[in-house]
């Protein structure tokens, strides 16, 4: 009876996830930038850690190979475009792991760097009608905050924050980052579009 029981508990729990998103087709990520050698590169994940990667510039050439193919898994919610988890396949000796892209920041900056990691934990990201990837306004302007009162929702806006940049996060990369409010404070910023194309 207990296996019994086991099996359908995981059956749901497989059901369930199943329904949560529906993975897209997989592709890859090329920059556009106003910097000629910036413009045209492509981004990969590059080894940041124990499991994690960034999102590395990695030149001109963009062959699908495995550690430059991703997907998005996108939810079934009303959004104007596709929205969800950017998903990284890490692949090992016999495993394939599959990653989530997560933003990291350090809070003497306002440049955040988005890694690859193995968790249950990830932000949602999303690609518009011109397949260009963005994240999502959020749902309430701190900018117009009134003490004592309530904030009032606000209506959520594709930002396209999106550098290229020279990180470090134990490792020192020119990698893909965010800025969270205004220009970047990292001198080596480079604004850039990042478009998908499907493989």
């Amino acid at each position: 009876m207990k296996s019994i029981l086991s099996v359908l508990v995981a059956l749901t729990l497989s059901a369930v996830s199943a329904q949560e998103y529906n993975t897209s087709a997989p592709f890859t990520l090329k920059l556009e930038s106003d910097n000629e050698d910036i413009n045209g590169q492509y981004l990969s994940a590059c080894h940041a850690g124990a499991a994690i990667e960034q999102l590395c510039l990695s030149g001109t050439d963009g062959t699908p190979v495995s550690y430059n193919t991703f997907t998005l898994n996108v939810t079934s919610s009303s959004t104007d475009f596709e929205t969800g988890p950017l998903v990284w396949i890490l692949q090992g000796s016999g495993f394939n792991l599959s990653s989530g892209l997560s933003f990291t920041q350090n809070l003497h900056s306002n440049v955040a760097v988005p890694t690859f990691q193995p968790s249950s934990s990830y932000d949602y990201v999303g690609f518009d009608a011109d397949n260009k990837l963005f994240i999502y306004s959020a749902p309430y302007d701190e900018s117009a905050f009134v003490a004592d009162e309530r904030p009032t929702g606000q209506p959520t806006t594709p930002e396209y924050q999106w550098y290229a940049c020279y990180t470090y996060t134990g490792y020192y990369y020119h990698a893909l980052a965010w800025a969270t409010t205004g220009e970047p404070i990292n001198p080596t910023c480079e604004a850039v579009n990042v478009t998908r194309t499907f493989v």
